[in-house]
């Protein structure tokens, strides 16, 4: 199974469900994708191809968000 990650910003932050490319893949978004990337065009996904999917498509299994700097008020105090 290949894996990549995927930045929401390069599929354009869709809003709706559907097949979008990202270079010379398509990776399918689903509702709860768009849900959990809250348009946040930083928000990074793990998108994997399963070997039973066509050969050029991905479907997204995981989300990290970027950390912030240190110091920004999202950040537990030391």
């Amino acid at each position: 199974m290949i894996q990549m990650k995927i930045r929401w910003g390069d599929l354009d932050a869709p809003t709706s469900p559907g097949t979008y490319p990202c270079g010379p893949h398509m990776v399918e978004v689903t509702p709860g994708d768009i849900k959990l990337a809250k348009g946040n065009p930083d928000a990074v996904f793990i998108a994997i191809h399963p070997d039973f999917y066509p050969p050029e498509t991905y479907l997204i299994t995981g989300l990290e968000f970027p950390r912030r700097g240190v110091g920004d008020s999202s950040d537990p105090p030391p």
